[in-house]
């Protein structure tokens, strides 16, 4: 085995922890207002979709949570039994368009400060540029 090999092998082994870990703290988050980790992120892309004049198709929104077609199908079912969000009809009428309800925009109001609570709290001492860097880094993953 290399040195690159170990170092690599150790920061991808740091990197799955972090990841795990973070889905834990934010799913028990979300789980307090009776949501998914996939739920709440489907209600924070429509509302950013909203923010930006854009309508997604339950397709669009699939590929934007990286999840199946099926799985997305129970997700807005959930979330539209809960009038979170609404389907809206297309001119094809295979497609659905979707929105987030008053009701889905004030869940997210309530969980916002919450989670920027969280994200300070595991964030803390981590600077802007260290953020960014991060990010940079991690843009340069392949998977093919």
């Amino acid at each position: 085995m290399t040195e690159t090999y170990l170092q690599r092998s150790k920061a991808v082994a740091h990197l799955i922890l972090t990841s795990q870990q973070l889905y834990k703290a934010v799913n028990a988050l979300v789980r307090e207002h009776e949501l998914t980790e996939s739920q709440y992120n489907a209600l924070r892309i429509l509302r950013g979709a909203e923010k930006r004049g854009e309508e997604l198709t339950q397709a669009e929104l699939a590929d934007r949570l990286i999840a199946s077609r099926a799985n997305t199908t129970w997700i807005l079912d959930k979330l539209e039994a809960r009038k979170l969000i609404r389907r809206k009809g297309h001119s094809d009428r295979r497609k659905n368009l979707l929105e987030i309800t008053q009701a889905g925009q004030r869940l997210l109001s309530k969980i916002d400060p919450e989670f920027e609570k969280l994200l300070g709290t595991v964030l803390d001492g981590v600077t802007s540029a260290e953020l960014d860097s991060l990010m940079a880094i991690v843009g340069k993953f392949q998977f093919d």
